[in-house]
């Protein structure tokens, strides 16, 4: 299992996939853009389809439009999760500022319910409709949660401790345990996005229509996974990407009324990722309460990052339309100091960085893998979930740019290093993108199906599944699952033990041994390093020139100004960026017209053989050999310590026999001698009578003496070293764990 990665040298790779999946003809366009036009199976049938069928219909006049009037209400109440399970936080508009407050019980309990005052911020917002909204409440409820406990809850927009609050109609909410749990995942549900031409009017079709399809998909994930705990949003909640005028923010407002229809709502929390289309206005905080957000990092108009734990899983979401990579990184830190050994570390943020979309996955996704798939690999991240690509991919695990070969023909794979990149596909089928017309050498599987999807996470502490249907309920994509073992230790902790075995002059090693292990580590540490990309130019003039005019990269990716969509002007030239030069031009020539043979594997980033040449090391260390000094005969010393014992001296047997300590006085302590054998287990055990301690080992407990490597056994390593050999790889490893090696 990987650990403290955030400490290790940037990019050191692990292994990539020895074959690649080219799918392209020759001489066609690489850097294609548009929108899915087949006409007969593309966005086109899909709306059809919706707009004419009896429910569609009947839902829109009689629910949506009329009814309840569901078109109208904005201010439809939010739950979000809060700082750990025990917590969750609330947000809803009211037309009148006052006291918001929440009561909440366990169900069949009212007579104990618990009335939590929040906070009312001034707002003037407005939608179609006509309806006019005064104030956001915002209500958080810490530390009285239960799992596996049904809650029913009310709130008001004024409370008033005469009696007279006027509560909202009863709603459940359910936690679950934390140890096991569930979530929901989806992207980009884009209200609004669907292409009607009634925008800005009060009966917008496309609106309904989205809205529709949303709530659809919605019921089907709570159909598939009714025991999720929260869903998890890749952000583009809603389509208008403007908020100057009263019309854009009017559109929005009506756009929020159909992301938060879906009745789920009321019970499902609610983690919303800041998508390009969420983050210009300020409704977006308006709407919803997230936790850990004080500190304003990573911010647009519309929000920051922010960041919960729920059990042992940590979830960080970051708003990739802020390109401070600095602001990020001390953002995560603090995540990560929240919950520092947890299970697994989730990051969610919109711009997909390793997907397989057009236009966004060759222009966007390359100014953002430079700023965000650092941070992955930095902080050990095991999963990224994106979205904006509104097509689904999965990718192979990936580290600085290389992907690792792992065999993924069971749909698994076990103590991995890399990380997961998901892109998540349309959630409402508001708007679909063409894939690639190759595909990236980091895609493992990808589809574009013009249906509405989702996918379901199931977390424990040693494996995470994702698996993704439509809104049908049929299968989207392959199911992957990730394993954990608590016994694995990662490339670079089996390069820091050996490492301490070369450098340390404590102990002496025959020289046929030691070379052999020099070998084999300088072997891996070469491997290793010819898949590292150097630090990246690019980073601090994106970084600096963030919302400039100097802004290089503003628009689409590599495309200045947004003016220039097929990248034929300002599309980025080798040497601004060494991981661009790694993962694009290596595989793509200069141009707009590429050939097959640009995307041949042989020019993909790999690096093979890493699980052998570790190994290598690993039974390198094993077979480690002390030197003998004295072949046949005894080698005596004896420890003297002052206090109220004595300790007896200890023979040690140069054979690799255990020797007998005598033990003096009352209050002395017995150590067992040193096995000096090179291939077994070393078993330190200590009788004590007294407070007399041993001066010759520090060793105080009985311990079997390993370093955990998955498949391998140390002992071996221990029992050259002997006890102090031993202590000083403890020192070594804990050094580790402080982040005192391969800082930069």
């Amino acid at each position: 299992m990987r650990k403290n990665k955030n400490i290790l040298k940037k990019g050191m790779i692990l292994a990539a996939v020895s074959t690649m999946v080219v799918t392209m003809a020759p001489a066609i366009p690489a850097y294609a853009y548009g929108e899915v036009a087949d006409s007969k199976t593309g966005q086109a049938a899909f709306n059809a389809a919706t707009t004419g069928s009896a429910d569609y219909q009947s839902w829109l006049t009689g629910t949506w439009q009329g009814g309840t009037q569901d078109f109208a209400n904005t201010n439809q109440i939010a739950l979000t999760p809060g700082s750990t399970a025990k917590d969750l936080g609330f947000a809803w508009y009211s037309k009148t500022k006052g006291t918001p407050a929440v009561m909440v019980w366990k169900d069949g309990s009212k007579a104990g319910a618990q009335i939590v005052k929040g906070t009312a911020t001034d707002i003037s917002a407005t939608n179609w409709q006509q309806e006019a909204y005064a104030a956001s409440n915002k209500v958080s409820i810490n530390g009285f949660f239960e799992p596996n406990t049904k809650y029913v809850y009310q709130y008001t927009d004024n409370y008033s401790d005469n009696g007279d609050t006027v509560w909202s109609d009863e709603y459940t909410y359910t936690t679950h345990a934390t140890d096991v749990f569930s979530v929901i995942l989806t992207g980009d549900p884009q209200i609004g996005a669907s292409g009607s031409q009634s925008d800005k009017e009060a009966n917008d079709m496309s609106v309904a229509q989205d809205a529709y399809n949303w709530n659809k998909t919605m019921q089907k994930a709570m159909e598939i996974d009714p025991d999720a705990s929260f869903l998890l949003s890749a952000g583009d909640q809603i389509n208008e990407s403007n908020a100057g005028s009263e019309d854009t923010k009017k559109t929005r407002e009506s756009e929020y009324a159909g992301y938060l229809y879906p009745s789920v709502f009321r019970s499902l929390p609610i983690a919303a990722t800041i998508g390009n289309h969420d983050k210009d206005g300020s409704d977006y905080t308006a709407h919803f309460n997230n936790p850990n957000s004080e500190d304003n990092l990573g911010s647009t108009d519309a929000g920051c990052d922010f960041y919960f734990n729920n059990g042992n899983i940590l979830f960080i979401s970051l708003n990739s339309n802020n390109r401070n990579q600095a602001e990020h990184r001390e953002f995560m830190k603090k995540a990560i100091a929240s919950n520092p050994d947890a299970a697994w570390k989730v990051v969610v943020f919109h711009s997909d960085i390793y997907g397989s979309g057009q236009p966004h996955a060759d222009t966007d996704a390359t100014t953002n893998r430079i700023i965000f798939a650092p941070l992955m690999d930095e902080f050990d991240i095991d999963v990224c979930l994106t979205g904006h690509d509104h097509t689904y991919s999965r990718s192979y695990q990936v580290q600085d740019g290389n992907v690792i070969d792992y065999d993924l023909s069971k749909g698994s794979v076990n103590n991995p290093e890399g990380t997961l990149y998901i892109t998540t596909g349309s959630g409402s089928g508001s708007k679909y993108y063409n894939l690639l017309n190759y595909t990236p050498y980091y895609i493992a599987d990808r589809t574009n199906a013009c249906l509405p999807s989702f996918s379901t996470i199931d977390f424990s502490s040693g494996a995470m599944t994702i698996k993704t249907y439509d809104y049908n309920g049929n299968k989207y994509a392959d199911d992957f699952t990730i394993t954990k073992t608590t016994d694995a230790q990662s490339a670079d902790e089996v390069i820091a033990a050996a490492d301490a075995l070369v450098n340390s002059t404590d102990v002496a090693y025959t020289d046929e041994s030691m070379d052999a292990l020099k070998s084999a580590l300088a072997s891996l540490k070469e491997l290793k390093a010819s898949g590292t990309t150097a630090d990246d130019p690019m980073v601090s003039d994106i970084t600096t020139n963030y919302r400039t005019a100097n802004d290089r990269v503003a628009g689409y990716g590599s495309i200045a100004k947004n003016d220039d969509k097929d990248g034929a002007k300002n599309r980025f030239k080798k040497g601004i960026s060494t991981l661009l030069d790694k993962t694009i031009y290596t595989q793509v020539a200069e141009g707009k017209e590429e050939n097959l043979s640009d995307y041949s594997a042989d020019k993909a980033p790999v690096v093979k053989g890493i699980d052998e040449a570790k190994k290598a090391v690993v039974n390198a260390i094993n077979a480690l050999q002390v030197k003998q000094t004295a072949p046949s005969g005894n080698q005596n010393g004896n420890a003297d310590q002052s206090g109220n014992g004595a300790q007896g001296g200890a023979n040690q047997n140069g054979n690799g026999a255990q020797g007998n300590a005598g033990q003096n006085g009352s209050t002395g302590q017995q150590v067992a001698g040193n096995n000096a054998g090179g291939s077994g287990n070393q078993n330190v055990s200590t009788s004590n009578s007294g407070t007399g301690k041993s001066a010759s080992n520090s060793a105080s407990t009985s311990k079997s003496a390993k370093v955990k490597t998955g498949d391998v056994n140390h002992g071996g390593m221990y029992a050259a070293l002997g006890v102090l050999g031993a202590a000083i790889l403890a020192a070594v490893l804990g050094m580790r764990k402080k982040g005192k090696f391969w800082q930069k």
